[in-house]
């Protein structure tokens, strides 16, 4: 009697190009003793002479006992840079295994495929709590690399050290508001914001957006300072 895989033919492909490599949490059966001294001395923040004078490393549990799952990426208090794995035994966490680099959510790789002018829109998300900023150092560095940095008119200099201070202040209004409320300072979270907006509504003037502007581009600003 002959079965059909009712998987899509490409199925083998798929997982292949979602494998992270070492990144992986494996299961403790394809784990050599070093991999798991180090796994456990990196949970611990502990050197591999350290995690190996703990003793014993405990005993395998059987892989139809256990299961590894994904924990995140998700947004604890950031936004979206904390993926965790997990090894499971019903609601027991047997090891845990963080994983980092999910900020800029392949930003790099994006650029690649992007022109000069359209870099900003991309690096200006970022940090979109400091936009202009980001917008500052890719302009910068663009120019640089074409070797117009001398070349840029004084106004859009000033423009946007103007722009990039403001920014600034309303990023730092923004971490004192929250951390305020974090500390039980309800009224600061409330003090905070509405002073943040006052920025915002002044970028929203000159940008014509609240974040993420794409104001600061190679070779000086996207429009000059409004009249009023």
């Amino acid at each position: 009697m002959t079965t059909t895989d009712p998987r899509p033919s490409d199925y083998r492909r798929f997982v292949a190009g979602t494998d992270e490599g070492d990144q992986q949490l494996k299961p403790r059966s394809e784990l050599t003793a070093t991999e798991l001294m180090r796994e456990v001395g990196s949970v611990l923040r502990m050197s591999e002479a350290e995690a190996a004078q703990l003793g014993d490393l405990p005993d395998d549990p059987d892989d139809d006992q256990t299961m590894i799952i994904n924990m995140g990426p998700q947004h604890p208090s950031t936004h979206g840079v904390l993926r965790l794995m997990l090894e499971l035994r019903g609601e027991t966490v047997l090891r845990c295994k963080p994983i980092i680099g999910y900020l800029h959510t392949g930003m790099e790789k994006t650029g690649e495929q992007l022109a000069y002018m359209q870099g900003g829109t991309n690096v200006t998300r970022m940090d979109y709590l400091s936009p202009i900023a980001n917008e500052l150092a890719f302009a910068m560095a663009t120019e640089q690399l074409l070797g117009i940095d001398e070349d840029i008119p004084d106004r859009a200099v000033w423009i946007r050290m103007l722009m990039s201070e403001m920014s600034r202040m309303a990023s730092h209004l923004l971490f004192m508001a929250t951390n305020g409320m974090d500390l039980g300072a309800v009224s600061m979270m409330i003090y905070g914001w509405r002073e943040r907006e006052e920025v915002l509504r002044f970028f929203q003037e000159v940008t014509g957006l609240r974040m993420n502007h794409n104001y600061v581009r190679p070779g000086g600003v996207a429009a000059d300072l409004p009249a009023s």
